[in-house]
């Protein structure tokens, strides 16, 4: 049951994104241009486990998928169980703690600790029972560069239903 909500909500949280539609300043900043945003020019898209700020999503001429942006998970909670994908990603926490997930390990998540998650590494990141956490993200694939292939498609046992 895990897999599969795991896999309901990485399909799914793009499409969240998508419907909470672009900002204005989002749409202003389509071709990738240089911009700074502050959160009240975001929609923010709120959840069950806190909220999420998508600052940019459009496409750069070097990067494409790009995301950056800001979520706030509630205590004791986490967007995902930890997860993986083809993008390379940057988790850095702001404010709060909780636990980090990185290929099988857990560790304590605190402020001012920045995760990277090479392509198809399990990774992820849930808040203490006792406190809310706010990280930044940075998930991008480059336009030129292949997609690498899965290593091993399967499941960890440690995530397994």
């Amino acid at each position: 049951m895990r897999a599969l909500s795991s896999f309901l909500t990485l399909a799914l949280l793009p499409l969240a994104l998508t419907a909470c539609g672009p900002s204005k300043a989002n749409t202003e900043n389509a071709a990738g241009q240089s911009a700074i945003l502050s959160q009240s020019d975001v929609t923010a898209s709120k959840a069950d486990w806190g909220t999420f700020f998508p600052y940019f999503t459009e496409d750069t001429h070097v990067l494409k998928p790009v995301l950056v942006g800001v979520a706030k998970i509630d205590a004791g909670q986490e967007i995902h169980p930890p997860h993986r994908h083809a993008d390379e990603e940057y988790l850095m926490v702001t404010k709060g703690r909780g636990i980090w997930y990185l290929n099988g390990k857990e560790t304590l998540a605190k402020e001012g600790d920045i995760l990277f998650a090479r392509a198809w590494e399990y990774h992820g990141v849930k808040a203490a029972a006792d406190s809310p956490l706010e990280f930044v993200v940075f998930k991008y694939s480059g336009k030129s560069v292949n997609v690498p292939t899965d290593p091993d498609p399967t499941l960890p046992e440690e995530l397994q239903p």
